[in-house]
C-alpha cells in the first residue's frame, strides 16, 4: 500500500531515496511523473571495452539486477544539507544582523588518505575520471560530473566566518534564546553576576550580544544581532513510499562527513548493490557506506542511517 512519509531534517544531514520499475510500456508506475517529480534515472556506467554497451562489472560490487536488464533504477534527493550558501540560509543570517564568508580550499589530505585497495573506491573513482577512460567510438559521451571529486575546489561557507552549517541543535552560542536568558553565573571571585547586566534589550526585543564571542567582525558591525544566527528550526518533507509498480525502495541518510567523498549517485548505486545484489542487511550496508567514505578520504564525521522498505510491486 502507498504510504506517505515525514521527514524532518537539520543540520549537515543529507538524504536520497531509491527505487526499480519496470520498462514495459503499460508499466504502473509512469516514468515521466517520476521525472517530473524530481527523481532521476541511474545511468548504466560504460566505461570499459564491453561493445554490448552493457554496464561494466570491475571487481567490486555489481550495481544492477543482470537477471532482469529491463529494470530502470531511480534516485530522488528528500533532504538537504544547512549551508550558510543556501539563498534563503544566508537571507536569514542577514536579517539577524549576522554575515556569510565563503573560502577557498581544494582537499589536498583527502588525497593522502584514499584506499585504493578498497574496489569500490577505485569504481567511484573511475565514474569521477570517466572521460580518461572512454573510447574514442565513445567521447561524444558526457563524462559524469562529480562534486566529490578527490581534485575537486571547494568553496565553504560560514555562518560569521564560523560555522559551515546553518542549522544545529546545539551551539547555542548563536541563538537568541540563550544569549538573552538572564541566567546567573559565577564570576572570578565566586560571586553571582547577571551575565545580561548590560544587555539593555527587553522581552519585546529581539536583539542580543554575546560578549564572549570573538567573531572577525565586518567594519561598522553593530556587535548585536536580532534573532537566531543558527537555527534550531527542522525543514520538513513528505514523500510518498510503496507506490505500485515500485520496487526495492530504501532512503539512504548521512551526515556530510558521506557526502563530502560521495555524490547521491555513487552512493545509490553502491547501496543497491549492496542490499539487491549480495542480499546486505541495511545495517550492515550502512556500515560498509561509511566505510568506504573513510577509504575514500573523508575527514569528518561518519554517520550513516539506511531504511530498507522491502517494498513488491
Amino acid at each position: 500500500a502507498q504510504e506517505h512519509m515525514i521527514l524532518a531534517n537539520l543540520g549537515d544531514c543529507r538524504g536520497v531515496i531509491s527505487c526499480s520499475t519496470g520498462s514495459s510500456l503499460d508499466d504502473t508506475v509512469n516514468h515521466r511523473v517520476l521525472q517530473r517529480d524530481g527523481w532521476t534515472e541511474l545511468e548504466i556506467d560504460d566505461l570499459g571495452d564491453d561493445e554490448t554497451g552493457s554496464e561494466t562489472q570491475w571487481n567490486g560490487t555489481s550495481y544492477f539486477d543482470d537477471k532482469d536488464p529491463s529494470v530502470r533504477c531511480w534516485w530522488k534527493e528528500v533532504a538537504e544539507i544547512h549551508s550558510p550558501s543556501r539563498e534563503d540560509e544566508r537571507v536569514r543570517i542577514e536579517k539577524a544582523n549576522g554575515w556569510v564568508t565563503t573560502e577557498t580550499e581544494m582537499p589536498i589530505g583527502q588525497l593522502k588518505r584514499m584506499d585504493l585497495y578498497d574496489e569500490d573506491v577505485v569504481e567511484i573513482l573511475k565514474r569521477c575520471f570517466s572521460d580518461r577512460y572512454q573510447s574514442s567510438q565513445q567521447s561524444s559521451t558526457p563524462s559524469k560530473r562529480c562534486n566529490a571529486a578527490p581534485h575537486r575546489i571547494l568553496q565553504i561557507s560560514r555562518v560569521c566566518g564560523e560555522l559551515a552549517v546553518s542549522r544545529a541543535l546545539g551551539d547555542r552560542d548563536f541563538k537568541a534564546a540563550f544569549n538573552k536568558d538572564d541566567i546567573e553565573d559565577d564570576d572570578h571571585e565566586g560571586n553571582l553576576k547577571d551575565r545580561n547586566a548590560n544587555d539593555k534589550s527587553t522581552d519585546n526585543d529581539p536583539s542580543w550580544e554575546n560578549l564572549d564571542l570573538f567573531l572577525p567582525w565586518p567594519d561598522n558591525h553593530t556587535q548585536r544581532f536580532s534573532g537566531d544566527l543558527v537555527s534550531a528550526i527542522p525543514e520538513i518533507k513528505t514523500f510518498k513510499v510503496g507506490q505500485k509498480g515500485a520496487v526495492d525502495e530504501f532512503l539512504l541518510l548521512a551526515c556530510d562527513g558521506l557526502w563530502d567523498v560521495m555524490d547521491p549517485d555513487d552512493a545509490v548505486r553502491v547501496t543497491r548493490g549492496l542490499l539487491f545484489q549480495k542480499k546486505w542487511a541495511a545495517k550492515k550496508a550502512a556500515a560498509r557506506l561509511a566505510e568506504i567514505a573513510i577509504h575514500l578520504g573523508s575527514s569528518d564525521n561518519i554517520t550513516v542511517i539506511l531504511i530498507s522498505f522491502s517494498t513488491k510491486g
